[in-house]
């Protein structure tokens, strides 16, 4: 389950998380991770058939017109390139939704001024809204396999703001 972490090391109350969620419609839900997608999740790197595959066991949702995985893995040559990529904080034009299927990491927010950390793991089920500045770390195991939904037919498109990591 989800935990939101502010900048002194205090852990959010559920009512805390419901405010901010209510205030700057940052969605945190547990949706567990279907038992028919442990094949895939199993292994440590995917290609694009294997993904193929892992997306098809999953119903589509009409409310977000594209969707892909990101899968990310030490053994990957260029996971620290990618990786590092999401860490610099930037924006979006439409929300940013990701299902964590397998591994981990944190979602950094800039709410009211004040950075706060969400640390997600498996069956975690974010919406950051479109325009809120955050970034994503990979846990120390650096690895990751999310489905991400797209809320508009841009893609991934990031404004990246140069606040310093």
């Amino acid at each position: 389950m989800a935990t939101l972490i502010f900048e002194d090391g205090r852990q959010a109350t559920a009512d805390e998380i419901a405010g901010l969620a209510k205030t700057h419609r940052i969605k945190v839900e547990h949706r567990p991770v279907p038992a028919t997608l442990a094949p895939w999740l199993a292994r440590d790197l995917l290609d694009d058939a294997a993904i193929a595959q892992l997306l098809n066991e999953i119903a589509s949702d009409d409310r977000y017109p594209s969707r892909d995985l990101i899968v990310l893995h030490p053994d990957r040559p260029d996971n620290e390139q990618l990786a590092s990529k999401f860490e610099n904080w930037h924006r979006h034009p439409g929300d940013e939704i990701r299902h964590i299927l397998d591994g981990g990491g944190v979602f950094g927010v800039i709410v009211d001024g004040k950075r706060a950390d969400l640390h997600v793991g498996p069956g975690d089920f974010i919406v950051v809204p479109a325009g809120l500045e955050h970034n994503f770390r990979l846990t120390s195991e650096r690895r990751l396999k999310a489905l991400r939904y797209l809320s508009g037919s841009y893609g991934w498109l990031a404004e990246f703001t140069g606040r310093a990591a």
